[in-house]
């Protein structure tokens, strides 16, 4: 199993029994109040029109979900959603491309893992750093390397040369 994949399944269950912390104690989970929780919540839907109306109403597009020390950005969430609509509307509302999530990942990590070409190209278009790593020996041309897309290999392989 890679560890891209690794991650995004550790991080998706720690959400789901973070509200369910063992040992008779809860971790709070904060998915934000008013326009931030809205936006949370179209983002988690694939709602793009929600989306658009929570960010036209002055929701954070940098707003983070935390669960106890897990820290997630809403980029990566639309990233793992395979959502380019959010994914566009979050960076043009100024969203951070290079926020790196409890495990050291980033979007671009996660996009190359994901193996959507579209998705990996606009994030370096938005300035994702293609240099990116996590500090224990993966990086975005590992994860591009474990979604098996040659075309997506090929893309960041040209990026590091330049």
């Amino acid at each position: 199993m890679s560890i891209i994949f690794s991650r995004k399944a550790i991080a998706l269950l720690f959400l789901l029994l973070a509200a369910f912390a063992g040992y008779g104690q809860r971790i709070a989970i904060n998915t934000g109040k008013g326009e931030d929780k809205k936006l949370y919540e179209a983002i988690s839907a694939k709602d793009s029109a929600r989306v658009q109306a929570a960010l036209d109403r002055g929701a954070n597009p940098n707003f983070r979900i935390k669960a106890g020390s897990f820290e997630m950005s809403l980029l990566i969430l639309a990233v793992q959603k395979n959502d380019f609509a959010t994914i566009k509307m979050l960076l043009d509302h100024h969203a951070e491309v290079d926020f790196r999530d409890a495990f050291n990942t980033t979007a671009l990590m996660f996009a190359a893992y994901g193996g959507n070409k579209d998705i990996v190209s606009y994030l370096i278009s938005k300035g994702a750093d293609v240099n990116a790593n996590d500090g224990k020996g993966n990086s975005v041309l590992s994860a591009a390397r474990e979604s098996k897309n040659q075309e997506i290999i090929n893309l960041i392989e040209d990026q590091l040369r330049k």
